[in-house]
Order: structure tokens, then C-alpha cells, then sequence
């Protein structure tokens, strides 16, 4: 064996080391942006039913971090130069205020938000409000009584933007069983396309 051998294999052993994460980088490349990421708050039973309705209609599920702005900055504002559309959740209204006001910061809008309220009453309290078409999801929000969050889900990716004027509507529906803080808010933000 001459030198020349030596630096081939030495050549060869260092690609093999790299392969792996250039495998890995290529894949990531060549996986599809989801058109939508939808974020779960793994503390809340509604908050995972919700994001998993989502998920089966193509969202991309991103787990809420303790670090609010850590989950903004590590899972969704990389994926906005790659096609990213809109952003939805349903949590506690404190995160929608952080992720909004970092979301209005890359020029996106809250098209829709929706406030789920059953402290210290007989029936949820549903007051939706938004540009796009509310009538699917209050029909969704009235027809699946108890699962309010996985018909919430449902509805929400297939309500129809295209109103100028924001829309608002209140319901009452049957009181859903669980623990947990009892009030919650749903959210759409789009950017332009």
C-alpha cells in the first residue's frame, strides 16, 4: 500500500461519514412545505383532537414549546419562504397573542378566530369572528356537541375566504365533558399569497 491508497481510503471514509447527513439534508430539501402548520398545546385534550383533525386534511402538527417564540422561530418562520399559507391552533388565548403578534410581524392577518368559553355555565359559549365563511364551522361547532374540537377542525381548512367585511356570530352548545382550563381559542392566520 503507497501513499496514494492511503488518501484514497482515507477519501472514502470521510464520505461515508458524511453521507448520512447528506441524506438527510436531501430529504428535508425534498419533502413538501405544507400549505398550512397547525399548532397543539399537548397539555390540552382539545388542543391535540383539533390539530389532529387538521393533520388528516394535510397540516403539518408543530407541538407548542414552553418558549412560545422558540416554537415561532425553530418550527414556522422557516417554513414561510418555502410556502407556508396559514397558521391555525387552538389554545390559550396568552399564545395566540405572542404567535400573532410574531406572525403580523412577517405580514400575515387573523382571518378567523373563535372563543370557546364554558366557565361557570351550563353550555359552551361559541362567538366567532372573521372574514371568511363562518356559517360550516358554526354548523360544525352545532353538530358535533361534545367533539367540538375535531368538528371545529373539520370546518375550519374548508370555510371559504372572499367576505370584506368581518363576520360575527354567537351559539351556545351542549356542555363537553373533560378537564382542563375551560376556555379556548381558535385561530386562522393567512398570508398572502
Amino acid at each position: 500500500m503507497d501513499r496514494r491508497d492511503v488518501l484514497k481510503l482515507g477519501g472514502a471514509a470521510s464520505l461515508t461519514l458524511l453521507a448520512p447527513a447528506a441524506v438527510a439534508v436531501a430529504a428535508r430539501a425534498s419533502s413538501p412545505t405544507p400549505s398550512t402548520i397547525v399548532v397543539a398545546d399537548p397539555r390540552y385534550r382539545e388542543s391535540l383532537v383539533f390539530a389532529g383533525s387538521l393533520e388528516r386534511q394535510g397540516a403539518r402538527v408543530v407541538t407548542l414549546a414552553s418558549d412560545r417564540a422558540g416554537t415561532w422561530f425553530s418550527a414556522v418562520a422557516p417554513q414561510l419562504p418555502r410556502g407556508l399559507r396559514s397558521l391555525a391552533g387552538l389554545t390559550l388565548e396568552s399564545d395566540l397573542f405572542i404567535l400573532g403578534r410574531l406572525a403580523e410581524s412577517s405580514g400575515a392577518r387573523t382571518c378567523y378566530s373563535g372563543r370557546h368559553d364554558w366557565r361557570c355555565r351550563q353550555a359552551v359559549g361559541h362567538t366567532l369572528s372573521g372574514s371568511i365563511d363562518l356559517d360550516p364551522i358554526a354548523t360544525a361547532l352545532v353538530n358535533a356537541r361534545e367533539e367540538w374540537a375535531e368538528g371545529l377542525g373539520g370546518a375550519l381548512l374548508a370555510a371559504k375566504d372572499g367576505r370584506r367585511e368581518e363576520q360575527r356570530l354567537q351559539l351556545e352548545c351542549a356542555l363537553p365533558s373533560g378537564r382542563g382550563p375551560r376556555f379556548f381559542v381558535s385561530w386562522l392566520m393567512r398570508w398572502a399569497v
